[in-house]
């Protein structure tokens, strides 16, 4: 149980690496916190339609066919695209009341990081199941969870910085987010380690893509927009796509 906690809890910590990529900085302007906004969108977009979704499929179609195995992954990200929704729905409500920009930042710092929670722990859980299997497998893994989760923690840590003005708040959110990762392996191998099957894990991730996807059309870019001009939000959608692009291309 010691490797496989090492191996999650090494992938998890990465997000805090990415904190501190932002929090270098000698601070953030409203055309960074633009910037970042983009980036993070484009780091949800590339992790959920290059890698979430093709892997979903790929698992499922060795069950059943393809127009199956695409109705089942479809399915799984329109539930997860309207969970999204109904968050963002609730968000929404909040900023017609307040259209003070600290207070969306903050609202989109919690948002951002929900989301990442959401995706953190079923991947978590696959990498801590992997690690006590095959343990060459699981650091394989956990290598490419700890290279994708760096741009993550930068789409944590900027948004809280910006409205709090708080390295350490920036620094320990994402963190904290990170933490889900060994966490969540910890507590479910423990608990439901009898129920838990790749066909579970496999079932939920589909619909983090979902979550995930909505939360960058409808409220990160959107978000962005409003802060600042669109082609700080270009460059940031541009460059958190190129990112996340070349971690997953090289594992």
């Amino acid at each position: 149980m010691l490797y496989p906690l090492l191996v999650s809890t090494m992938a998890g910590v990465s997000t805090a690496l990415g904190a501190v990529i932002v929090i270098l900085r000698k601070g953030i302007s409203d055309d960074g916190m633009a910037f970042s906004q983009g980036f993070a969108a484009g780091v949800m977009l590339t992790v959920s339609l290059a890698d979430i979704i093709p892997e979903s499929f790929d698992k499922y179609y060795v069950y059943m066919n393809g127009i199956n195995a695409l109705k089942a992954v479809t399915s799984l990200f329109v539930v997860g695209w309207i969970m999204g929704w109904a968050v963002s729905g609730i968000a929404t409500g909040e900023r017609k009341y307040n259209n003070d920009r600290l207070v969306s930042a903050k609202r989109m710092a919690a948002v951002t990081t929900a989301v990442m929670i959401l995706h953190n722990l079923p991947e978590g859980v696959l990498t801590f199941f992997t690690s006590a299997e095959n343990t060459g497998m699981g650091l394989k893994m956990a290598l490419a969870v700890a290279l994708h989760n760096i741009p993550e923690g930068m789409a944590i840590a900027a948004p809280v910085w910006y409205a709090s003005g708080s390295k350490l708040k920036a620094f320990a959110q994402a963190f904290g987010a990170g933490m889900a990762e060994p966490l969540g392996g910890v507590i479910l191998f423990l608990i439901m380690h009898q129920y838990i099957t790749p066909a579970f894990l496999n079932g939920i991730m589909p619909v983090v893509a979902g979550v995930m996807c909505q939360t960058a059309v409808c409220e990160l870019i959107p978000n962005s927009m409003e802060i600042s001009n669109i082609k700080h939000t270009l460059c940031g959608i541009i460059s958190g796509i190129s990112v996340m692009s070349i971690g997953l291309l090289l594992f």
